[in-house]
C-alpha cells in the first residue's frame, strides 16, 4: 500500500484483515444523509447523533486480554468511513495497538460508504461526543492502557483530531495528524491555562508535495501551537501524499518512544536532534 485511493469505498461489514488481525464493527441506526442533517451552531438531531455512533475496532494479531494495551483512535478523510482503520492499522502495527475507527457524521453519497467532517460548532460537539463514547465502549471490550489513547487521522480527520484533543488534554497521550491542518478553538472554548499545564504531545507528519501543503500556514500553525505550549514533534516527507507505509510505520515508532516509553517530546535545546531511518525526512 502506498497509498489510498479516495475513490475506494470500504466494506461496511465487519471482515478480517489478511495477517489475522481481526476488525469488528459497531453500528447505531442507519446515517442520515447530508440533507436529514442539522449543521447549525448549538443544535444535535437525534438522527446525527445515531448516525455517530458507527464504530469499527482492529483487534491486533494474538490479542492478550491480561495485557494492556494503547487505544488509537482514528478519524478518517473525507470520502472514506470509519473501517479505513482496519486498512491503515497492518502498516501501523499488527500488534502493537488496539484501535478503533469513528465514522464522520455527514454522508457524501446515498450508499452509505463515504462520509466527510464538518466545521460547525454542532459537529464539533457530535465528533467530540462520538469519540468519547468510542472510547468507553472499547474499554468496556478491551483491555486498554487509560494512560495511552492517542487520537490520530488523515487530512480532515488529522484536523478533528487535534481539535478533540485539545478540548479533553488530559484524556489523551498524544494527537496525531497525517496532513491536516491544525487550528485552534474558538477562546471561548479554549482553556489555554490547562491546555499550558498539560503540554499535550502531537506530531504533525506533512508531505512536502501535496497539493495543500503551504510552508507560510504551517509556520502560522507552529505558531499557534506554541501558544498553548503544546510538545510539538513535524515530520516532513518528500512526497505527495500522507497515506504511505513510511509515514505510518514512523507514527509507530514515535507513539512507541513518546507514548509507551514515555520518551519527551520536548528537547533539551534548540541543537538537539532525534536520529531518524528516512534519508528523505
Amino acid at each position: 500500500m502506498n497509498r489510498f485511493d479516495a475513490s475506494t469505498i470500504w466494506n461496511s461489514h465487519s471482515d478480517n484483515v489478511d495477517d489475522g488481525t481481526q476488525c469488528d464493527s459497531f453500528t447505531g441506526d442507519a446515517s442520515p444523509s447530508e440533507e436529514q442533517v442539522n449543521l447549525s451552531d448549538g443544535e444535535c438531531s437525534s438522527s446525527w447523533s445515531a448516525a455517530l455512533r458507527a464504530q469499527t475496532f482492529f483487534v491486533p494479531l494474538h490479542y492478550e486480554a491480561n495485557y494492556r494495551y494503547p487505544l488509537i483512535v482514528w478519524l478518517h478523510n473525507d470520502g472514506f468511513n470509519e473501517n479505513q482503520v482496519c486498512h491503515v492499522m497492518p502498516h501501523v502495527s499488527s500488534r502493537n495497538y488496539l484501535a478503533t475507527g469513528i465514522r464522520a457524521p455527514m454522508a457524501l453519497d446515498s450508499s452509505g460508504h463515504r462520509f466527510a467532517w464538518s466545521d460547525s460548532g454542532a459537529a464539533l460537539q457530535s465528533a467530540e461526543q462520538c469519540v468519547l463514547e468510542a472510547i468507553d465502549r472499547a474499554a468496556s471490550q478491551y483491555s486498554v492502557h487509560a494512560e495511552r489513547i492517542i487520537l490520530a487521522g488523515y487530512h480532515r480527520g488529522g484536523t478533528m483530531a487535534t481539535r478533540i484533543a485539545m478540548r479533553h488534554p488530559e484524556l489523551f497521550a498524544a494527537a496525531i495528524s497525517l496532513g491536516g491542518s491544525f487550528e485552534l478553538p474558538p477562546a471561548s472554548e479554549l482553556d489555554r491555562q490547562r491546555l499550558q499545564e498539560r503540554r499535550l504531545p502531537m506530531l504533525w507528519q506533512r508531505s512536502l508535495g501535496a497539493d495543500h501543503y503551504c510552508e507560510a500556514d504551517l509556520i502560522a500553525e507552529i505558531g499557534a501551537a506554541s501558544s498553548i505550549g503544546a510538545q510539538l514533534e513535524i515530520r516532513q516527507y518528500r512526497n505527495d501524499d500522507e497515506m504511505n507505509t513510511v509515514v505510518l510505520s514512523d507514527l509507530d515508532r514515535w507513539v512507541m518512544n513518546h507514548v509507551v516509553c514515555g520518551a519527551s517530546v520536548a528537547k533539551m535545546n534548540r541543537w538537539d536532534t532525534s536520529p531518524t531511518s528516512f534519508s528523505d525526512n
